[in-house]
């Protein structure tokens, strides 16, 4: 089954295209196609030079390299809040780092390619439904880690676990059905509870917490932020049952586990596309889960939780035997 993002955004790109046609012809009278020419440079848009994204400029340049692309030259633009974007609209791809960025460049030319990454696909979706933008020329490799790949970390982890719990908002309560298909698959039962508003969060967690093995952690920053990290991490560890989250730093604060992919992983995947597209930057391919992924576990987590831990090594190794490509 194809995540359920994907699916939406699929018809979505249906959806606006038709409409595109529609007000072209209701307008002149007649379609006439918008022809792109390859593009011969890459603008790299973020807007705090963070070690992620600084990490992932170099790596996208030397994947470049090492695919023989040195003639597509990179540019880097920090942007502050109150500065427009400007870049060449029609001879670049402009590849957005983060939420910000991804916003300043849903402005530019309808006919710019964009693509974002370090994006949960929700804020995606935002910020493509506001923009207005159509897919072909606004895609993203999203910060979001496939459910299967999810599932299949606690499995390694947590071999004995049954029920595992779910917070999700108005925004990520669209995953209800996937997550739960995807928990059947591995025998895990998942419970979820509803988060409408900030002062809900703590109570609704309890209420999980004292249900099921393990929290699992989706990216969504009406939940989890780092406003928010401190106190959930602490009310699960009270409980005594650990957070599976969905990066590094989650795992540093307190989570047991987490399934994320590093700057350099995005990068090579944000570099193959960007060569493969290069002839038709208004081709875009559709928004893409994570390629490439690594495991973090935290020891100290374990041990404070009497949870026996493999080797992180093996338990990659076991990931990636059951790792599927995921269908986009």
């Amino acid at each position: 089954m194809v995540e359920i993002s994907i699916l939406l955004l699929r018809l979505n790109s249906k959806v606006c295209l038709s409409s595109v046609i529609a007000c072209v012809m209701l307008v002149l009278g007649l379609f006439v196609p918008f022809v792109a020419h390859a593009y011969t440079g890459v603008t790299i848009v973020m807007s705090v030079q963070t070690p992620a994204n600084l990490e992932f400029i170099d790596q996208f340049s030397a994947e470049l390299i090492k695919n023989k692309q040195a003639n597509l030259r990179v540019n880097v633009i920090t942007l502050s809040d109150k500065e427009k974007l400007v870049v060449a609209e029609n001879s670049e791809l402009v590849i957005a780092l983060g939420v910000k960025a991804l916003e300043a460049a849903s402005r530019l030319k309808r006919s710019t390619p964009v693509l974002g990454v370090f994006t949960p696909l929700p804020a995606f979706n935002s910020v493509m439904a506001k923009s207005r933008r159509d897919l072909g020329s606004f895609s993203a490799i999203v910060l979001d880690q496939p459910f299967a790949r999810q599932m299949s970390l606690i499995k390694c982890v947590l071999p004995e676990a049954q029920k595992i719990g779910v917070l999700l908002s108005t925004t990520s309560a669209q995953y209800t059905e996937y997550v739960q298909e995807e928990g059947e698959k591995r025998s895990l039962n998942i419970q979820e509870e509803k988060v409408n508003q900030e002062a809900d969060l703590i109570p609704q967690l309890k209420k999980l917490l004292d249900t099921v093995d393990a929290i699992l952690a989706i990216p969504d920053p009406a939940i989890y932020s780092r406003e928010t990290a401190q106190p959930i991490l602490l009310t699960s560890y009270r409980y005594k049952k650990p957070i599976f989250g969905y990066s590094q730093s989650y795992v540093r604060a307190g989570a047991l586990a987490a399934v994320y992919s590093t700057s350099k992983q995005l990068a090579k995947q944000a570099a193959e596309i960007a060569i493969k597209s290069r002839p038709a930057p208004s081709d875009l391919p559709p928004p893409q889960l994570p390629k490439y992924f690594s495991i973090m576990l935290n020891y100290q987590v374990a041990r404070s939780l009497n949870i026996p831990l493999m080797d992180e090594d093996e338990v990659l190794k076991k990931m990636l035997e059951s790792d599927a490509p995921e269908a986009i």
